[in-house]
């Protein structure tokens, strides 16, 4: 009978080592299912970053464009005015205008620079918060299969001992038990 609880309290442990590891290769996968996914979330998130980004680039484009646009226009507007009211040399009152939109010409320049400037740091920032994500994500550590193995070892040689324990013969009273 001791024999029999013996084998079943063997086999239960095996068994709960057994599902132990089981459970926990589970649980290893879910996490890296979910890891898998984060970094796929991550993935999009940065590229609507970039595509954002990219909008107010071509946006950025478009206004300075405009601005030249609009500028060359007043300025050929006021040349054409003082050459047509024969207001002195027409040398000089082009160099005037031409100077004055040549300045405004710099001002748009260095405000469609300031905002190339700018998207490049949203760039920058829109790839380290990438990577901030990435980073935040665990390793995942699958249960060890050795592990196991050397688990269901030790309740079998735990097993073992017990068997051999129950197997010895008993000492009766008043009998010495023999010396190995």
């Amino acid at each position: 009978m001791c024999d029999a609880i013996s084998a079943i309290t063997v086999g239960l442990k095996v068994a709960t080592a057994v599902q132990d590891y089981r459970s926990k290769q589970a649980v290893a996968k879910g996490q890296q299912l979910a890891n898998a996914q984060t970094q796929r979330n991550s993935d999009q998130a940065y590229l609507n970053d970039l595509s954002k980004i990219d909008r107010e680039a071509v946006s950025a484009s478009r206004e300075k464009k405009a601005e030249e646009f609009k500028i060359s226009q007043e300025n050929n507007k006021k040349q054409a005015q003082a050459l047509n009211l024969n207001a002195g040399n027409g040398v000089k009152i082009v160099q005037d205008i031409a100077g004055t939109y040549d300045m405004q010409f710099l001002d748009v320049v260095r405000d469609y620079e300031t905002d190339v400037m700018k998207l490049t740091g949203q760039e920058t920032e829109a790839y380290s918060a990438q990577q901030r994500r990435y980073n935040s994500i665990k390793p995942v550590s699958m249960p060890s299969q050795t592990g196991l193995l050397l688990q269901v070892a030790t309740i079998g040689a735990e097993g073992y001992q017990e068997y051999k324990k129950a197997q010895a013969p008993k000492p009766t009273a008043g009998m010495r038990e023999p010396t190995p």
